[in-house]
C-alpha cells in the first residue's frame, strides 16, 4: 500500500507529464470540466467544490457561446462526485492529436443517468472543438485493472479526490478507483473512442501478455516516458526471443500512434534515434490512403465482410478534391481506386466517408441511375457521428440491401436484409431519391368498356 505523500507526489508527477504539453484551449477545456458540471440547469456538484473566477467564467462563456448559468449555492446540496479524472489518449484524427476520456467516481447514492446526461452535454462542447470525448461513471464498481493502471501512470485529476488503488485511505481525501496487483490478470481493455491499427496491434500483445500472465504493472521506470512505460515490458520480451517481425510491429506501432501526441513527441524521437529507423519511417501524414491501408493490413489483416478503412474516424489529410462513382459490371466503385467495390452504391459512399476519402469539400460525381437526395453529403456524415456516438447499425431506406454494422470502431456489411427489425441501435440513411415511376396502360379497347 502507498502512503498518502507518495499518492500526492505521483499526482503531481502525471500532471507534469501531460498538461503542459497540450495545446493550451485543449487545457482550458480540461481544467474547466468541473465547472462545466456545475453549469446549468442539473448542476453536479464534485467534492470540494472548484472556486472559480471572472476568468474562469470568460472562459466557460467562450466555449459554451452563451453566459454561463452557474447556481453554487445549490451545489452543496447536489455534490455527486467524487473525483473527477481525465485520461488524455493519442489521436490520429483530433485537431490537438489528442483524445480526451473522462472517469467519473461517482457517489454509491448518485443519480448516474443525470450524470450520464449532463457528460453526454459536455461532449458537445469538446466536439465542436474537434476533440474526441468520452466517458465511464463508477458509484461503487471498481474500475478493470488496465484502467487502473492507466489512471495510476497518467491520469489527471481535474477535481475531487486522488485516485487510490488501495482501500483503507483517507477518505477525505482519496477514493479508491479498484485494485492494481502486481501483474494485471484481467485484460479488459478500456473503450477510446477511436479505431487506429497501432493502437489496435498494440492492445492484442497486452491481451496475450496477460494470458500468459506476463505483463507486470510497472508504474515508474528511470527516464521513461509514462504513456510508453505499459509497453516497455513486451518490447523487452520480444527483442529477447528475437522475434524480428514483431519486434518492427511493435516499434512502428508505437512510433505512429505516439509521434505527434504532445506530451510523447520527444520522447518518440529519442527511440527513433535509439533504433536507428528514420529511414524506415515516413510520418503519416506523408503518407496517401492506398499507402495507409497497406500498413493497416500488415499489422491487423482485413476481416471477412470488413470495410478496408484505414482507420476511424479517419486522418484529417485523406479526402479527395473529386470522386466519381461508376458501376463496372455488377459493381460500383470510384473511377481510379480498385480497393473497394460493392453492389450497392450506398455501400460504396459510406466507406469512402468513413474511409476519409470524402469529405465537405469533396465533390462526387454520379451517373443518371442513382438519384441522390439533396443534401445527401450531409445526410451520409451524419450518420458517421451516429456511428461515432454509439449507433450500432446503419440501414438503408431499401431494406433489402443489407446493412453496415460497427464493431468497436470497425466496419462490417451484412447482406441479411430488414435488419430494421433486428435488434440494436439503427440510424436510417437514405441517400437516393425514391422515384416513382408512372405506369402506362394501354388503350386498346377502353371506349369499348366505357
Amino acid at each position: 500500500m502507498h502512503d498518502q505523500q507518495s499518492l500526492i507526489q505521483r499526482s503531481i508527477h502525471r500532471t507534469r507529464h501531460s498538461l503542459p504539453f497540450l495545446d493550451p484551449s485543449l487545457r482550458d477545456l480540461i481544467t474547466l470540466l468541473p465547472l462545466m458540471l456545475s453549469e446549468g440547469e442539473l448542476p453536479i456538484g464534485i467534492y470540494g467544490n472548484p472556486i472559480y473566477g471572472r476568468r474562469e467564467l470568460e472562459f466557460l462563456k467562450k466555449y459554451l457561446g452563451r453566459k454561463p448559468h452557474i447556481a453554487m449555492r445549490r451545489l452543496p446540496y447536489r455534490t455527486m462526485v467524487e473525483s473527477l479524472i481525465v485520461l488524455v489518449r493519442p489521436s490520429l484524427s483530433s485537431r490537438y492529436h489528442s483524445t480526451v476520456t473522462v472517469i467519473c467516481i461517482a457517489k454509491k447514492d448518485a443519480p448516474v443517468r443525470e450524470i450520464d446526461s449532463k457528460l453526454a452535454a459536455i461532449s458537445d462542447v469538446f466536439r465542436s472543438s474537434c476533440v474526441p470525448f468520452a466517458w465511464l461513471i463508477s458509484n461503487g464498481t471498481p474500475l478493470p485493472e488496465l484502467l487502473v493502471y492507466e489512471i495510476m501512470l497518467t491520469g489527471i485529476v481535474a477535481g475531487g479526490k486522488q485516485p487510490a488503488q488501495a482501500r483503507g485511505m483517507d477518505p477525505d481525501l482519496y477514493a479508491y478507483i479498484g485494485d492494481l496487483p502486481g501483474k494485471i490478470t484481467r485484460a479488459d481493455l478500456p473503450e477510446t473512442g477511436e479505431w487506429n491499427p497501432f493502437r489496435h496491434y498494440l492492445e492484442e500483445q497486452i491481451e496475450q501478455f496477460v494470458s500468459k500472465e506476463d505483463y507486470p504493472s510497472v508504474l515508474s521506470i528511470p527516464s521513461a516516458n509514462p504513456f510508453i512505460i505499459p509497453y516497455l515490458h513486451i518490447l523487452h520480451r520480444l527483442e529477447e526471443s528475437m522475434n524480428t517481425e514483431q519486434v518492427e510491429k511493435m516499434r512502428m506501432s508505437l512510433l505512429y500512434l505516439f509521434s505527434a501526441f504532445p506530451p510523447t513527441r520527444d520522447a518518440i524521437k529519442d527511440l527513433m534515434n535509439t533504433w536507428r529507423i528514420r529511414s524506415s519511417y515516413t510520418p503519416l501524414k506523408e503518407l496517401s490512403f492506398e499507402e495507409s491501408l497497406r500498413l493497416r493490413k500488415w499489422l491487423v489483416p482485413l476481416e471477412e465482410n470488413e470495410l478496408p478503412v484505414f482507420s476511424f474516424p479517419p486522418p484529417p489529410h485523406f479526402p479527395a478534391e473529386r470522386l466519381e462513382l461508376k458501376k463496372r459490371g455488377s459493381l460500383w466503385g470510384f473511377e481510379g481506386i480498385r480497393t473497394f467495390s460493392h453492389e450497392y452504391p450506398w455501400v460504396v459512399l459510406v466507406w469512402a466517408a468513413a474511409a476519409g476519402l470524402i469529405g465537405r469539400g469533396t465533390r462526387v460525381i454520379a451517373p443518371q441511375g442513382p438519384m441522390m437526395r439533396r443534401g445527401w453529403k450531409d445526410l451520409l456524415l451524419h450518420s458517421l457521428e451516429a456511428l461515432r456516438r454509439g449507433t450500432d447499425i446503419l440501414v438503408p431506406d431499401d431494406h433489402s440491401q443489407g446493412s453496415l454494422r460497427s464493431g468497436k470502431g470497425r466496419i462490417f456489411f451484412h447482406p441479411a436484409p430488414f435488419a430494421i427489425l433486428g435488434e440494436g441501435q439503427k440510424y436510417s440513411l437514405a441517400l437516393f431519391e425514391d422515384i416513382k415511376k408512372k405506369t402506362l396502360i394501354d388503350d386498346t379497347g377502353l371506349k369499348r368498356l366505357g
